[in-house]
């Protein structure tokens, strides 16, 4: 009797925890960084496929921070603002540092594209926008 309570309880952790869990995007990690700190919350992020096939995920990662810094540098409001750096952080871990809503999912790298930096803006509780550089 044990046995089958074990195993249904381990059953119904599995079905429960499964549609979180799948909602992160398998390979991709999020770099770039972010600002959190102040009532608008900007996040500069390209999603890099960390996948075994990809030998060089850290030099694009580390290029990805470095371009990011690059669109900061050039512009004087960002540049004012305080930055993070976000290396090959879970889609759904940045996404929970200010960037939904309660009741959104937080997986950030639904609404974007792995080729591009984007700019992730999110001020009170409007939805964060997305936007391509």
């Amino acid at each position: 009797m044990k046995i089958i309570n074990y195993t249904m309880l381990a059953i119904l952790t599995v079905s429960t925890l499964a549609p979180i869990i799948s909602q992160a995007q398998a390979g991709y990690r999020l770099c770039g960084q972010i600002s959190v700190n102040g009532p608008v919350k900007i996040g500069l992020l390209k999603q890099v496929d960390v996948t075994a096939s990809n030998n060089n995920y850290n030099q694009k990662c580390d290029e990805a921070i470095k371009n990011t810094k690059d669109i900061i540098e050039s512009n004087t409001e960002l540049k004012a603002m305080q930055w993070e750096k976000i290396k090959k952080s879970l889609c759904d871990d940045v996404g929970n540092r200010g960037f939904v809503n309660i009741g959104q999912s937080p997986d950030l790298c639904d609404n974007m594209g792995p080729k591009y930096i984007y700019k992730v803006t999110k001020q009170g509780t409007a939805n964060a926008t997305y936007e391509k550089q």
